[in-house]
Protein backbone atom coordinates (compact mmCIF):
# COMPACT_ATOMS: atom_id res chain seq x y z
CA UNK A 1 0.00 0.00 0.00
CA UNK A 2 1.28 3.28 -0.42
CA UNK A 3 1.60 6.47 1.57
CA UNK A 4 -1.23 8.07 -0.17
CA UNK A 5 -3.57 5.30 0.08
CA UNK A 6 -2.74 5.23 3.70
CA UNK A 7 -3.67 8.68 4.16
CA UNK A 8 -6.76 8.92 2.40
CA UNK A 9 -8.00 5.48 4.57
CA UNK A 10 -7.14 7.38 7.29
CA UNK A 11 -9.28 10.48 6.43
CA UNK A 12 -12.46 7.79 6.21
CA UNK A 13 -11.84 6.47 9.38
CA UNK A 14 -11.68 9.93 11.29
CA UNK A 15 -14.99 11.01 9.38
CA UNK A 16 -16.91 7.55 10.36
CA UNK A 17 -16.24 8.41 13.55
CA UNK A 18 -17.15 11.62 14.40
CA UNK A 19 -20.59 10.34 12.39
CA UNK A 20 -21.05 8.03 14.91
CA UNK A 21 -21.07 10.39 17.75
CA UNK A 22 -23.12 12.72 16.07
CA UNK A 23 -25.87 10.06 15.93
CA UNK A 24 -25.49 8.84 19.66
CA UNK A 25 -28.52 10.62 21.99
CA UNK A 26 -27.01 13.01 25.18
CA UNK A 27 -27.42 11.03 28.16
CA UNK A 28 -28.92 13.84 29.93
CA UNK A 29 -31.86 13.68 27.67
CA UNK A 30 -31.07 17.46 26.42
CA UNK A 31 -30.15 18.91 23.04
CA UNK A 32 -27.53 21.23 23.44
CA UNK A 33 -28.49 24.98 23.41
CA UNK A 34 -27.08 26.73 20.57
CA UNK A 35 -23.73 28.12 20.51
CA UNK A 36 -25.39 31.95 20.32
CA UNK A 37 -28.39 32.32 21.61
CA UNK A 38 -30.93 33.86 19.48
CA UNK A 39 -33.30 36.46 21.36
CA UNK A 40 -37.04 36.25 19.68
CA UNK A 41 -38.94 38.96 18.81
CA UNK A 42 -41.36 40.24 20.75
CA UNK A 43 -44.81 39.65 19.49
CA UNK A 44 -46.46 42.10 18.43
CA UNK A 45 -50.38 42.71 18.76
CA UNK A 46 -52.33 42.66 15.65
CA UNK A 47 -53.70 45.71 14.55
CA UNK A 48 -57.53 46.46 15.53
CA UNK A 49 -59.65 47.85 13.13
CA UNK A 50 -60.47 51.31 13.13
CA UNK A 51 -63.64 51.80 14.98
CA UNK A 52 -65.96 55.23 15.42
CA UNK A 53 -64.82 57.27 18.55
CA UNK A 54 -67.57 57.49 21.08
CA UNK A 55 -67.77 53.47 20.58
CA UNK A 56 -64.52 52.95 21.17
CA UNK A 57 -64.46 55.05 24.64
CA UNK A 58 -67.10 53.34 25.90
CA UNK A 59 -65.81 49.93 25.05
CA UNK A 60 -62.84 51.31 26.62
CA UNK A 61 -65.04 52.40 29.53
CA UNK A 62 -66.81 48.90 29.80
CA UNK A 63 -63.01 47.39 29.82
CA UNK A 64 -61.55 48.90 32.78
CA UNK A 65 -64.88 48.39 34.66
CA UNK A 66 -64.57 45.15 34.06
CA UNK A 67 -61.28 44.82 34.92
CA UNK A 68 -61.51 45.83 38.14
CA UNK A 69 -64.11 44.01 39.13
CA UNK A 70 -63.38 40.19 40.35
CA UNK A 71 -65.27 37.57 38.42
CA UNK A 72 -67.01 35.42 40.99
CA UNK A 73 -67.58 32.04 40.27
CA UNK A 74 -71.25 30.64 40.00
CA UNK A 75 -70.25 27.62 42.67
CA UNK A 76 -68.40 29.19 45.23
CA UNK A 77 -68.54 32.23 47.69
CA UNK A 78 -65.75 34.38 47.21
CA UNK A 79 -64.36 34.74 50.91
CA UNK A 80 -62.52 37.54 52.34
CA UNK A 81 -58.55 36.81 52.72
CA UNK A 82 -57.21 35.72 56.42
CA UNK A 83 -55.58 38.70 58.31
CA UNK A 84 -52.34 36.50 57.41
CA UNK A 85 -52.75 35.46 54.23
CA UNK A 86 -50.34 36.71 51.37
CA UNK A 87 -51.10 40.39 51.65
CA UNK A 88 -50.62 40.37 55.38
CA UNK A 89 -47.12 38.74 54.93
CA UNK A 90 -46.09 40.74 52.04
CA UNK A 91 -46.76 43.91 54.49
CA UNK A 92 -49.78 45.20 53.14
CA UNK A 93 -50.58 48.49 55.39
CA UNK A 94 -54.41 48.02 56.94
CA UNK A 95 -56.63 50.68 56.06
CA UNK A 96 -56.94 53.30 58.65
CA UNK A 97 -60.28 53.31 61.06
CA UNK A 98 -62.68 55.89 60.54
CA UNK A 99 -62.19 58.68 63.31
CA UNK A 100 -64.71 59.40 65.84
CA UNK A 101 -63.24 62.42 66.63
CA UNK A 102 -65.13 66.12 64.98
CA UNK A 103 -62.66 68.09 62.82
CA UNK A 104 -60.98 70.82 64.42
CA UNK A 105 -62.91 73.32 61.84
CA UNK A 106 -66.22 71.92 61.13
CA UNK A 107 -68.05 73.90 58.57
CA UNK A 108 -72.13 74.64 60.22
CA UNK A 109 -74.68 72.89 58.46
CA UNK A 110 -78.10 74.72 58.19
CA UNK A 111 -81.04 73.39 58.17
CA UNK A 112 -84.74 73.93 58.86
CA UNK A 113 -86.02 74.17 62.78
CA UNK A 114 -89.41 72.45 62.63
CA UNK A 115 -91.87 75.02 64.97
CA UNK A 116 -92.05 72.26 67.89
CA UNK A 117 -88.17 72.87 68.38
CA UNK A 118 -88.81 76.68 68.43
CA UNK A 119 -88.62 78.22 72.16
CA UNK A 120 -92.26 78.67 73.28
CA UNK A 121 -92.70 82.68 74.71
CA UNK A 122 -92.04 82.80 78.42
CA UNK A 123 -95.14 83.44 80.03
CA UNK A 124 -95.60 86.81 81.34
CA UNK A 125 -94.31 87.48 84.86
CA UNK A 126 -96.52 87.58 87.73
CA UNK A 127 -97.14 91.32 88.97
CA UNK A 128 -95.71 91.80 92.26
CA UNK A 129 -97.94 92.93 95.47
CA UNK A 130 -101.43 92.14 96.62
CA UNK A 131 -104.09 92.08 94.15
CA UNK A 132 -106.08 95.67 94.06
CA UNK A 133 -109.22 94.48 95.90
CA UNK A 134 -107.02 93.92 98.66
CA UNK A 135 -105.58 97.34 98.93
CA UNK A 136 -108.70 98.58 98.80
CA UNK A 137 -109.93 96.54 101.74
CA UNK A 138 -110.60 98.50 104.77
CA UNK A 139 -109.84 98.43 108.16
CA UNK A 140 -112.24 96.74 110.74
CA UNK A 141 -112.79 100.74 111.95
CA UNK A 142 -113.25 102.47 108.61
CA UNK A 143 -115.77 99.73 107.56
CA UNK A 144 -117.77 99.62 111.01
CA UNK A 145 -118.12 103.66 110.53
CA UNK A 146 -119.51 103.20 107.15
CA UNK A 147 -122.11 100.59 108.06
CA UNK A 148 -122.91 103.27 111.05
CA UNK A 149 -123.01 105.85 107.91
CA UNK A 150 -125.69 103.44 106.20
CA UNK A 151 -127.78 102.97 109.57
CA UNK A 152 -128.02 106.54 109.97
CA UNK A 153 -129.49 107.14 106.02
CA UNK A 154 -131.45 103.99 106.86
CA UNK A 155 -130.37 102.04 104.13
CA UNK A 156 -131.27 98.43 103.58
CA UNK A 157 -128.05 96.03 102.65
CA UNK A 158 -126.53 92.73 103.54
CA UNK A 159 -122.90 92.16 104.10
CA UNK A 160 -122.03 88.85 101.29
CA UNK A 161 -119.14 86.94 100.99
CA UNK A 162 -115.67 88.47 98.97
CA UNK A 163 -116.26 88.65 95.45
CA UNK A 164 -113.10 87.20 93.26
CA UNK A 165 -112.44 86.47 89.69
CA UNK A 166 -110.11 83.43 88.53
CA UNK A 167 -108.51 84.54 85.76
CA UNK A 168 -108.41 88.11 87.03
CA UNK A 169 -106.69 88.94 90.50
CA UNK A 170 -107.33 92.34 90.64
CA UNK A 171 -110.72 92.40 90.10
CA UNK A 172 -113.29 91.86 93.08
CA UNK A 173 -114.07 93.29 96.33
CA UNK A 174 -112.74 92.23 99.40
CA UNK A 175 -115.56 93.07 101.61
CA UNK A 176 -118.88 93.90 99.65
CA UNK A 177 -122.17 94.98 100.96
CA UNK A 178 -125.19 94.39 98.54
CA UNK A 179 -127.80 97.18 98.28
CA UNK A 180 -131.18 96.80 97.76
CA UNK A 181 -132.67 100.49 99.23
CA UNK A 182 -130.20 103.30 99.46
CA UNK A 183 -133.13 105.82 101.00
CA UNK A 184 -135.93 104.38 102.74
CA UNK A 185 -138.83 104.00 100.03
CA UNK A 186 -135.35 104.70 97.52
CA UNK A 187 -134.72 101.35 96.17
CA UNK A 188 -131.88 100.44 93.80
CA UNK A 189 -133.90 98.53 91.22
CA UNK A 190 -132.31 94.84 91.14
CA UNK A 191 -130.33 95.84 94.39
CA UNK A 192 -126.29 95.93 94.04
CA UNK A 193 -122.78 95.22 95.38
CA UNK A 194 -120.12 97.45 95.90
CA UNK A 195 -117.97 98.47 98.36
CA UNK A 196 -119.26 100.13 101.76
CA UNK A 197 -117.70 103.76 100.89
CA UNK A 198 -119.21 103.57 97.40
CA UNK A 199 -122.72 102.93 99.34
CA UNK A 200 -122.22 105.80 101.68
CA UNK A 201 -121.28 108.59 99.09
CA UNK A 202 -124.36 107.71 97.01
CA UNK A 203 -126.78 107.70 99.97
CA UNK A 204 -125.43 111.32 100.99
CA UNK A 205 -125.72 112.62 97.42
CA UNK A 206 -129.47 110.71 97.01
CA UNK A 207 -130.28 112.22 100.61
CA UNK A 208 -128.96 116.05 100.29
CA UNK A 209 -128.93 116.45 96.37
CA UNK A 210 -131.28 114.36 94.29
CA UNK A 211 -134.40 114.15 96.71
CA UNK A 212 -134.38 117.97 97.44
CA UNK A 213 -133.81 118.86 93.81
CA UNK A 214 -137.28 116.36 92.63
CA UNK A 215 -139.34 118.35 95.02
CA UNK A 216 -138.33 121.37 92.60
CA UNK A 217 -139.69 119.36 89.46
CA UNK A 218 -143.25 120.39 88.13
CA UNK A 219 -146.09 118.77 90.09
CA UNK A 220 -143.20 117.66 93.26
CA UNK A 221 -143.14 114.19 92.26
CA UNK A 222 -141.77 111.74 94.86
CA UNK A 223 -139.27 110.09 94.10
CA UNK A 224 -139.27 105.83 93.94
CA UNK A 225 -135.75 104.82 93.15
CA UNK A 226 -133.34 104.79 90.57
CA UNK A 227 -132.76 102.10 87.17
CA UNK A 228 -129.25 101.18 87.60
CA UNK A 229 -127.31 100.85 84.61
CA UNK A 230 -123.40 99.11 85.21
CA UNK A 231 -122.72 98.02 88.70
CA UNK A 232 -119.82 95.44 89.60
CA UNK A 233 -118.28 94.45 86.78
CA UNK A 234 -114.97 92.95 85.88
CA UNK A 235 -113.57 94.84 83.09
CA UNK A 236 -111.75 97.44 81.79
CA UNK A 237 -112.84 101.36 80.75
CA UNK A 238 -115.11 102.66 77.81
CA UNK A 239 -114.80 105.25 76.11
CA UNK A 240 -111.12 106.46 75.89
CA UNK A 241 -108.89 103.51 75.45
CA UNK A 242 -108.88 100.31 73.25
CA UNK A 243 -110.70 97.40 74.78
CA UNK A 244 -107.20 95.50 74.78
CA UNK A 245 -105.16 98.27 76.04
CA UNK A 246 -107.74 99.81 78.76
CA UNK A 247 -107.18 100.01 82.55
CA UNK A 248 -109.40 98.24 84.67
CA UNK A 249 -112.99 99.97 85.24
CA UNK A 250 -113.27 101.50 89.14
CA UNK A 251 -116.44 98.83 88.32
CA UNK A 252 -113.99 96.19 88.58
CA UNK A 253 -113.37 97.34 92.38
CA UNK A 254 -116.72 98.03 93.22
CA UNK A 255 -116.23 101.91 93.19
CA UNK A 256 -118.85 102.58 90.47
CA UNK A 257 -122.09 102.99 89.89
CA UNK A 258 -123.79 103.85 86.56
CA UNK A 259 -127.59 105.76 86.87
CA UNK A 260 -129.60 105.51 83.61
CA UNK A 261 -133.14 106.96 85.46
CA UNK A 262 -134.91 107.83 88.06
CA UNK A 263 -138.44 106.63 88.85
CA UNK A 264 -140.99 108.16 90.63
CA UNK A 265 -144.31 107.02 92.55
CA UNK A 266 -146.95 109.17 90.43
CA UNK A 267 -145.11 109.60 87.37
CA UNK A 268 -142.91 108.21 84.34
CA UNK A 269 -139.16 107.60 84.85
CA UNK A 270 -137.00 110.36 84.04
CA UNK A 271 -133.90 109.33 81.45
CA UNK A 272 -130.81 110.11 81.78
CA UNK A 273 -129.82 111.30 78.58
CA UNK A 274 -128.48 114.68 76.12
CA UNK A 275 -130.37 117.70 77.25
CA UNK A 276 -129.45 121.25 76.39
CA UNK A 277 -131.08 124.40 75.34
CA UNK A 278 -134.20 122.70 75.98
CA UNK A 279 -134.70 125.87 78.85
CA UNK A 280 -137.14 123.07 80.94
CA UNK A 281 -137.25 122.47 84.34
CA UNK A 282 -136.05 118.88 83.75
CA UNK A 283 -132.75 120.13 82.07
CA UNK A 284 -132.42 122.29 85.32
CA UNK A 285 -132.72 118.88 87.57
CA UNK A 286 -130.48 116.37 85.34
CA UNK A 287 -127.61 119.53 85.25
CA UNK A 288 -128.40 120.17 89.20
CA UNK A 289 -127.74 116.25 89.97
CA UNK A 290 -125.27 115.79 87.72
CA UNK A 291 -122.77 118.80 89.41
CA UNK A 292 -123.86 118.32 92.57
CA UNK A 293 -122.54 114.73 92.43
CA UNK A 294 -118.83 115.77 91.87
CA UNK A 295 -119.04 116.55 96.10
CA UNK A 296 -119.60 112.92 96.77
CA UNK A 297 -117.86 111.09 94.04
CA UNK A 298 -114.31 111.75 92.46
CA UNK A 299 -115.49 110.52 89.14
CA UNK A 300 -118.70 111.93 86.98
CA UNK A 301 -119.11 111.41 83.50
CA UNK A 302 -122.46 111.64 81.28
CA UNK A 303 -124.34 112.87 78.27
CA UNK A 304 -121.47 114.96 76.48
CA UNK A 305 -118.79 113.21 77.98
CA UNK A 306 -118.13 110.56 75.34
CA UNK A 307 -120.39 108.48 72.91
CA UNK A 308 -120.24 105.47 75.68
CA UNK A 309 -121.83 107.47 78.30
CA UNK A 310 -124.93 109.23 76.67
CA UNK A 311 -127.63 107.24 78.29
CA UNK A 312 -126.32 107.37 81.95
CA UNK A 313 -124.54 109.06 84.74
CA UNK A 314 -121.48 107.44 85.78
CA UNK A 315 -120.69 108.09 89.41
CA UNK A 316 -117.03 106.21 91.30
CA UNK A 317 -114.78 106.80 94.17
CA UNK A 318 -111.69 106.68 91.92
CA UNK A 319 -108.51 107.95 94.71
CA UNK A 320 -106.24 110.34 92.82
CA UNK A 321 -103.59 112.31 93.68
CA UNK A 322 -104.09 115.29 96.06
CA UNK A 323 -107.65 114.50 95.89
CA UNK A 324 -108.00 115.72 92.03
CA UNK A 325 -111.74 114.93 90.61
CA UNK A 326 -112.98 114.67 86.62
CA UNK A 327 -116.20 115.92 86.35
CA UNK A 328 -117.34 116.19 82.83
Amino acid sequence: MTARTAGAGLVLALMAGMAAAQAVPDPAGAERPPEKPVQAEAAQPAPAPPEKPAEAAEEAADDAVDATLPVARPDSTPAEPPADGPEAEAGAEPEPEASTTPPDDPKPVGRLIPPEETAAPEPPAEPKGPPVRETLRESDFDYAACLLALHDLGSVYEEIATISQPDQRDCGIARPIRVTEILPGIALQGGAAMRCDTARSLGFWMRDFVRPAVARLPDAPRLSGVQLGTTYDCRGRVGGEAEAEAKLSEHAFGNAIDISAFTFHDGPPLPVEPRQDSGDLVESFQRAVRGAACLEFTTVLGPGSNASHNDHLHLDIAARNGGWRLCQ
